[in-house]
């Protein structure tokens, strides 16, 4: 199977990796639990997180800090590219939605199309993504 991660999961496992697990949260130890279990699986992120984390790290407190575990995560959760077929989807998902009056934010809706066009299951944990058509594969890792 291959997975592409929320920025959420991306989080939940940036955070996971660098906590004591009796300080964990809910969302992170289940994330960090599945996530040690991938034997042949492979999860990437899309280029889009790496934007939403970028804009984390500049508004913490402890940007260095940060941008280390960012350098981890993204060893482990390498980014696929946001290419011309994911606007694509995400223009011709955006008009399906509009049409039946459902929104979801335009970056959240550009990481679904990512994981869409590269057939991959999105794993996110944002109630919204409720509202995507049957044709997009989700798993939430956090409430496993």
């Amino acid at each position: 199977m291959a997975y592409l991660f929320d920025t959420n999961h991306c989080i939940y496992l940036m955070n996971g990796w660098s906590t004591k697990k009796t300080g964990l949260t809910s969302e992170e130890l289940n994330t960090i639990n599945v996530f040690s279990k991938i034997e042949n699986d492979v999860v990437y992120m899309s280029e889009a997180s790496v934007g939403e984390l970028f804009y984390g790290i500049e508004r913490s407190q402890r940007k260095e800090y940060n941008m280390r575990k960012f350098k981890a995560l993204i060893l482990a959760v390498p980014p696929v590219p946001v290419t011309k077929q994911v606007w694509e989807i995400y223009g011709q998902t955006k008009a399906e939605l509009s049409k039946i009056g459902k929104i979801i934010p335009d970056i959240d809706l550009l990481i679904a199309s990512t994981a869409r066009f590269y057939n991959l299951i999105l794993v996110a944990n944002d109630k919204h993504m409720k509202n995507l058509p049957d044709s997009f594969v989700r798993e939430n890792w956090s409430v496993i």
